[in-house]
């Protein structure tokens, strides 16, 4: 911001908007407003959560709505709309500009551009340098990173402890052992630990041929199982994200010479992450593994196999933020937070993605995952 009349405005439910978050330190499932002008940073709350905003709000300021609203009336004392509060704010301390983001509310920008306040949109990310994670962030980070590790280690231990029946389905403890009851089985693990975690990936065989199937049905030996995990932590919000891919058993010759390729594909991948290298690049020298592997990337009968996704993407408030580790990728930095995650899908074959979480760091990056890569359990 270059002048003292301009601001940036954020309107929404910090529960769903982590730029919010990340800007006020706030949660909350109702909207509310944030601005940061030229006075600092504030926070507009209604009555019901000012208290909570005073003790838990990162912001310079905490106002209260109701005051605004007050003097938002006409002489009549009518009660008015939330727009007309919002512009009572910005007269209160003269905003005339404001800069917003993509998602911003489209009935205020109207009605404060017909007051003459001018709205600018910002392109995302709004705060680019959310990408940089900061010591108390790569922390939380760590944390969910950890849950989702154990979680994943519940998940093969279950897979690995189940047997073969008919047909090749496998039983756990006398019963079929499906996506859906492993997926609950995951999702009470990591309930218990503070973790929510919406539709999530355990795709057998075909099914994890397209990389976001979340799968269904009964799982088989000797077949490819996806497994992709991916939870939020409920009172800090920072996101975990982990993938291994397993099979009951034996698995063919050709099922591990796929997995072998991704597994260099990931480490390549890992040994050339480091501030300064570019995330198109890395993607490149990816590819390269597979074609050197003989895993082709092409369209068959108007379906794409191979490797036709990206590397990696940043993870933290959202799961997926920028930068990205694929085609046209930017440039890498010390304190970026991205996972690392190459795959093949081959109907007929199965699909393979392996995911572990790093930072980047100083001289290379850290891998926060510690559990193994084995195909077969």
């Amino acid at each position: 911001m270059n002048t003292t009349d301009e601001a940036q405005l954020i309107i929404d439910a910090s529960e769903r908007e982590s730029d919010l978050l990340w800007a006020s330190g706030f949660l909350a499932g109702d909207a509310f407003t944030w601005l940061k002008d030229a006075r600092g940073s504030a926070v507009m709350l209604t009555d019901l959560e000012f208290g909570r905003g005073q003790k838990e709000a990162s912001v310079d300021e905490v106002l209260s709505y109701s005051a605004h609203e007050k003097a938002a009336r006409s002489e009549a004392g009518d009660p008015v709309p939330f727009e007309d509060v919002v512009l009572q704010l910005l007269r209160e301390r003269a905003i005339q500009r404001v800069r917003v983001p993509a998602r911003f509310p489209l009935q205020v920008a109207d009605h404060l551009r017909r007051a003459d306040v001018e709205v600018c949109c910002s392109r995302d990310p709004f705060f680019p340098k959310r990408s940089i994670k900061r010591a108390d962030e790569i922390a939380c980070l760590e944390e969910s990173q950890a849950a989702t590790e154990a979680a994943m280690l519940m998940a093969i231990d279950a897979v690995r402890r189940s047997e073969p029946g008919e047909g090749k389905v496998l039983q756990l403890d006398g019963e079929p052992l499906t996506s859906e009851r492993l997926k609950s089985m995951v999702r009470s693990f990591l309930l218990e630990k503070g973790y929510q975690i919406g539709p999530f990936i355990i795709a057998p065989g075909d099914q994890g041929c397209d990389p976001h199937d979340v799968g269904s049905g009964p799982l088989h030996a000797e077949e490819t199982i996806i497994i992709d995990i991916y939870p939020q932590h409920m009172t800090h919000r920072y996101w975990g994200d982990m993938t291994r891919t397993v099979v009951r058993g034996t698995a063919t010759e050709q099922q591990k010479k796929m997995h072998a390729a991704v597994l260099e594909a990931q480490q390549r991948a890992i040994d050339l992450i480091r501030p300064g290298a570019s995330g198109d690049a890395i993607h490149q020298r990816v590819q390269q593994v597979f074609v050197d592997a003989g895993f082709p990337t092409e369209k068959r009968d108007g379906t794409w196999v191979g490797f036709f996704h990206g590397t990696g993407h940043g993870v933290g408030l959202d799961i997926h933020e920028p930068p990205r580790i694929a085609r046209n990728g930017p440039v890498l930095e010390e304190g970026i937070v991205v996972t690392v995650e190459p795959g093949l899908y081959y109907p007929g074959l199965g699909g393979c993605r392996i995911e572990d979480v790093v930072l980047v760091t100083g001289d290379g990056c850290r891998n926060f995952n510690r559990a193994g890569k084995h195909l077969e359990v």
